[in-house]
């Protein structure tokens, strides 16, 4: 397919996935392309992308998620980028609304699309919010940081909001591996915070643990769901409580030790604190795989 006939692409960014890829590719079947840049990981995943058909395959190792998601987005070839994630499932009904958005000649630079976070089974309850992941191909900007979460940068960006269907994350299977989620998450990020000069105090960790817990529990709906919705808004409030406090001990000589391998880790062998970008990746360093 040539980029001209390519109107909607779908990009993803996968390690060690294997859990939850496959149902994932199917959410974006819908797509006139799947761009897959795999972290070379290492519990089979890569080896299963490639016993599917109709994917454009890469692999390259981690450098930053910012960095991830600029060059898996240089290598689509559509008008219009979806962003989405080896464990995000888009729902039929997001589908349509998403090709008819991008039909429409008034359509802006991009689209938040709805997100449902549901707990962990073990507990009743979910989140709703929304995230901007569907843009106009050139418009999709990153800002080049080590952030976790990889902000768009919207400078001069027009964006909607399709409110027809929604975007399903795959939770946690208990709130334990959550808790570890959030403990290796907090070491990364408290990591880069240090690595900036931020420095913490015991009123900063005080206000950020309550500030939490009461946006969850109030903002989020946590009060909706009873005492599940109580232990997770102390959950998220316990996350911002690792990072005020990985921030107040003293700093550990390999931060990266730190993480476990297991979720919120970055893939072993990346630094926590990494330049805003590696160098273009060399020939020979990329692979593809085109199906």
């Amino acid at each position: 397919m040539s980029s001209g006939d390519c109107e909607l692409s779908a990009v993803m960014i996968v390690y060690n996935g294997i859990r939850t890829v496959g149902r994932a590719l199917d959410s974006v079947s819908f797509c006139d392309e799947i761009v897959v840049l795999d972290d070379c990981s290492t519990d089979g995943t890569w080896e299963y992308l490639q016993t599917r058909k109709n994917l454009r395959l890469y692999q390259r190792r981690h450098t930053t998620m910012a960095g991830q998601r600029e060059y898996v987005t240089s290598l689509a070839r559509g008008r219009w980028i979806l962003t989405i994630d080896s464990d995000e499932y888009v729902t039929s009904r997001l589908a349509d609304t998403i090709r008819k958005a991008i039909s429409q000649s008034e359509a802006p630079d991009g689209f938040y699309l709805l997100w449902r976070n549901p707990y962990p089974p073990t507990l009743r309850g979910e989140v709703w919010g929304k995230h901007p992941r569907l843009m106009r191909a050139g418009r999709a900007r990153w800002v080049q940081s080590d952030h976790l979460h990889s902000p768009l940068d919207f400078a001069g960006i027009r964006m909607g909001l399709l409110t027809g269907g929604h975007v399903d994350h795959e939770p946690l299977p208990n709130l334990a591996a959550l808790l570890r989620k959030y403990i290796n998450k907090s070491a990364i990020m408290a990591t880069q915070e240090r690595a900036r000069g931020v420095r913490a105090s015991g009123a900063r960790l005080l206000l950020s643990t309550f500030g939490r817990f009461l946006k969850f529990y109030f903002i989020y709906g946590g009060w909706r769901y009873g005492g599940s919705g109580l232990a997770m808004s102390c959950a998220a409030a316990f996350e911002a409580f690792s990072k005020q406090a990985f921030l107040i001990e003293a700093p550990v000589a390999v931060p990266e030790e730190l993480q476990d391998g297991g979720p919120g880790s970055f893939p072993s062998g990346v630094r926590f604190s990494a330049p805003k970008e590696a160098p273009p990746v060399a020939a020979g360093q990329a692979k593809e795989r085109e199906k």
